[in-house]
């Protein structure tokens, strides 16, 4: 049975609440170790997250058409510092940019990586 573009758009809108559930549940655990445990995490109007700290943002932006993401990190002054993309595959898996060629991360895993980068 193949999909139609309407039921993939759902399945990667599920996958991303779940995506986003996680990204959340590890911010949140990482600002433990923050001093003052100053790790704030804003929804976007967007769809997409902002987690900032006291020297860094990341805005993570997601399309449920495409299955795919951005995420750009910026310093306190405004300069962003890191930026990359990343893709739902429609098994549950996630690819990030930076990762080997072809190889699919399990979702907690890669919401521990990005989460890192804003540490």
């Amino acid at each position: 049975m193949t999909q139609t573009s309407g039921d993939a758009s759902q399945l990667y809108h599920e996958l991303w609440i779940s995506f986003a559930a996680l990204l959340r549940a590890y911010a949140a655990a990482a600002s433990l170790a923050i001093p003052g445990g100053a790790l704030e995490i804003k929804d976007r109007n967007d769809g997409g997250l902002e987690l900032c700290t006291a020297s860094k943002s990341m805005k993570i932006l997601f399309d449920s058409q495409s299955g795919s993401g951005r995420f750009t990190t910026s310093s306190a002054e405004g300069f962003t510092t890191a930026s990359g993309s990343f893709t739902l595959s429609e098994s549950g898996t996630v690819n990030l940019d930076d990762s080997a060629p072809r190889t699919s991360l399990e979702m907690d895993a890669a919401a521990e990586a990005l989460i890192a980068r804003i540490l």
